[in-house]
């Protein structure tokens, strides 16, 4: 399983549908300024970003990519809560964090009710290294796990951050990782709208567009839903965020440690897709670009419904692909303990022609878990 997203979340993306939550009405946190916080959103939504930014703040620092809930599907509970512990401290989302068995001090005795000590601890421990008192996380894809977020956590800020699907579309085609079908990132697109629908009232939705165009006003917004008080350091990640070996040295997450490009940008999609591929990206992700006031294209010519059926027909084989080899790839997550070697192979028939976009980069190994490690894990099972 390839090393830096989330292939059981987005297992779920695609093939869950959308069922009733546990939710049943607003709660109000006591203190929002000691409640965790959540971003969450697509992939190539702007997620990193905006974790950079919050981050920034002299008080706050959310860790990138814990992913708990994704491994946390893939664990055979019959083996009891305790050896939780030693699945996802295995993981490769816990490894590239570079925390000690130490945090375990702060885990009492394990079971499936109170796993989110577990989580806690993992986020404080991580915002300690940087002195921050306010800790949270950001995963994409636990947008699918609202529901044990608000169980483990009753008092989450959770911030999601959208982005014309138009454009996360076209910027999945060019990730290794991630799928060059339109079916399959208008699956994704829709499927994490449709994930949150039951949390609007207890969510802060933000546009990266607006994030870019404004991003005073917006982050302004998200400090204080999230009871923070402003600070300029916020507009400034790349001096005051956490340093680029934050993130794990890949270039989609590198790039976001940067200061984005200021001033209007061409929209990718625009040059990336025929009128009939962008006729079938607006009505396959319809309710997005109605719920999150993006307008459909204005286009020199409209296809017919014909050419926009030939594009989804012309699309489907690329889709089911990548389905296969997703599905087979999520499976291989659930052995932690499986080598990055056995997992190249399948990460490389994720999206094959995506590697050209990044000539000469090699997927780094994911880093050993840290020393005194095997004694607490050995520790905590007896």
């Amino acid at each position: 399983m390839h090393p830096y997203k989330n292939p059981p979340g987005w297992c779920v993306a695609i093939t869950a549908h959308h069922t009733p939550s546990r939710y049943t009405g607003a709660v109000t946190a006591p203190d929002p300024r000691t409640a965790p916080i959540f971003v969450v959103g697509t992939g190539r939504s702007g997620t990193t970003l905006l974790r950079m930014m919050i981050s920034a703040h002299p008080r706050v620092y959310l860790t990138h990519e814990a992913s708990f809930y994704i491994f946390e599907q893939g664990f055979a509970w019959k083996q009891g809560a305790e050896r939780l512990i030693e699945h996802y401290v295995r993981s490769f989302s816990f490894r590239w964090l570079f925390l000690g068995p130490e945090l375990l001090d702060e885990v009492p005795p394990l079971t499936r009710d109170n796993v989110g000590e577990l989580y806690t601890a993992v986020m404080r421990a991580k915002a300690a290294q940087y002195g921050k008192p306010r800790w949270g996380d950001k995963t994409p894809s636990h947008t699918a796990n609202l529901d044990r977020i608000f169980e483990d956590f009753p008092d989450a800020r959770v911030i999601r951050i959208v982005r014309d699907p138009r454009d996360v579309v076209a910027s999945l085609a060019r990730m290794p990782w991630a799928t060059d079908s339109i079916n399959g990132g208008t699956t994704l697109c829709r499927m994490e709208h449709r994930q949150s629908l039951d949390y609007t009232d207890r969510i802060h939705k933000v546009r990266l567009e607006d994030l870019i165009a404004d991003p005073r006003a917006v982050m302004e917004g998200v400090l204080a839903f999230v009871g923070e008080a402003w600070s300029e350091q916020v507009l400034d990640h790349p001096t005051h965020g956490p340093p680029a070996s934050d993130v794990p040295p890949v270039p989609w997450f590198e790039s976001a440690t940067r200061a984005p490009k200021k001033g209007p940008v061409e929209p990718r999609w625009k040059k990336a897709y025929t009128p009939a591929q962008i006729r079938l990206i607006e009505e396959q992700t319809a309710e997005c670009l109605d719920a999150d006031g993006y307008p459909r294209a204005e286009l020199a010519e409209e296809p017919g419904r014909a050419a926009v059926w030939m594009a989804w027909l012309r699309d489907l084989p690329g889709y089911w692909r990548f389905l296969w080899v997703f599905l087979r790839l999520a499976w291989a997550s659930k052995d932690t303990t499986r080598s990055d070697e056995a997992n190249r192979p399948l990460l490389r028939q994720l999206n094959p022609q995506a590697w050209a976009n990044y000539p000469g980069f090699e997927m780094p190994d994911n880093p050993p878990l840290g020393e005194g490690w095997d004694e607490a894990l050995e520790a905590r099972r007896r």
